[in-house]
């Protein structure tokens, strides 16, 4: 049983954190998912509404038994907000099932085969976005004046054969393991970094300022001829390697376009299956003159495959590549071996 002097030091402990501004109280209950913050409530009356005017929101640790349930707490919170305060930052994720799928539509999340509204999220304070698992329809982001960094993960495109991204202030674009086969317009003048890992895109059409672009996947995609018009530093990896290989034309064809729209590139990475690929069909690649003519550095990187070895680049590979940049320098990578050459 505890003593009226333990009662009163309780007290005058909770006292103390009470007495804390709003802001700092708000930087603690960040540090614990959401729903430790909104159980606060019943503290006193101090705490009642201290979780609402939360600006950082963690639901990526929220213990529920399933989605349904998962998706009634995060509507309850979102429509529990102050909604005069501006949200910095929102964590959401859900482990369950393979075949259930989160979707954000109007601060709710709906357990149904539908898309995300067209209307933009009004989120004006945001700068770091993750979406995960969902699917996409309209212009999501052009109202999120200050979103900075966005990544999208396992994310299908619905109802539109275009998808727009528009995002003014955007710095880094992430986009991840999507097998959406749509035309993708990025409409994002202030953007830096564009990666796009494994992603079947139908068409990918960038800003015409983007300055890096890392490209991760099994096959090329076709690139926007009138973006991508300031790249100074690409990366490009087509993991199409399987021994025995045979490379097909079609494949050749694909990796020349994508080529060819990278043509104001600077320093170039290309991993070996790219270069052995276009090697082994030099009749197309007489067809079409060197579309590099900045090049500062080209590097060949065969370190990715589990058995590396020399790269086979033919001489029309390398008068493709090289030919309008003559004093650019060619970079070999074999695994830790490293052979640096002029070109």
């Amino acid at each position: 049983m505890k003593s009226d002097h333990d009662n009163v030091r309780l007290v005058v402990e909770e006292d103390r954190i009470s007495r804390l501004p709003d802001e700092l109280i708000h930087k603690i209950l960040s540090c614990f998912d959401i729903k430790v913050a909104v159980q606060t409530c019943v503290l006193s009356s101090r705490w009642k509404l201290l979780w609402t005017s939360m600006p950082f929101l963690n639901f990526s640790n929220v213990k529920v038994p399933d989605l349904c349930s998962f998706a009634k707490f995060v509507t309850h919170v979102l429509c529990g907000l102050n909604h005069q305060i501006h949200v910095s930052s929102v964590k959401l994720d859900f482990k369950g099932a393979a075949n259930e799928d989160l979707i954000l539509q109007s601060f709710c999340l709906w357990k149904r085969a539908c898309v995300t509204p067209k209307t933009p999220w009004d989120f004006p304070a945001l700068t770091t976005l993750h979406l995960s698992g969902i699917a996409l329809c309209g212009d999501l982001f052009s109202k999120c004046v200050n979103l900075k960094n966005l990544t999208l993960k396992r994310f299908t495109i619905k109802g539109v054969d275009v998808f727009d991204i528009i995002a003014p202030r955007l710095s880094n674009l992430r986009l991840i393991n999507s097998s959406c086969s749509k035309v993708i317009n990025i409409i994002a003048p202030q953007l830096e970094n564009l990666t796009v890992d494994n992603c079947r895109i139908k068409c990918l059409n960038g800003p015409s300022g983007l300055p890096c672009l890392c490209y991760r996947g099994y096959r090329p995609t076709p690139l926007s001829k009138d973006g991508l018009r300031s790249l100074n530093k690409v990366d490009i990896c087509l993991s199409m390697y399987f021994s025995p290989i045979l490379y097909k034309e079609g494949d050749a064809r694909k990796i020349i376009d994508m080529l060819q729209n990278l043509h104001s590139a600077k320093y170039l990475t290309l991993n070996a299956d790219i270069v052995e690929c276009i090697s082994s069909f030099p009749d197309l690649l007489l067809e079409h003159p060197s579309p590099f003519n900045n090049l500062i550095s080209l590097t060949v990187d065969s370190s990715m495959r589990e058995f590396p070895h020399k790269v086979k680049m033919s001489t029309e590979a390398r008068n493709f590549l090289l030919n309008n940049s003559p004093s650019a320098t060619l970079r070999m990578i074999y695994s830790y071996i490293h052979n640096t050459s002029h070109a």
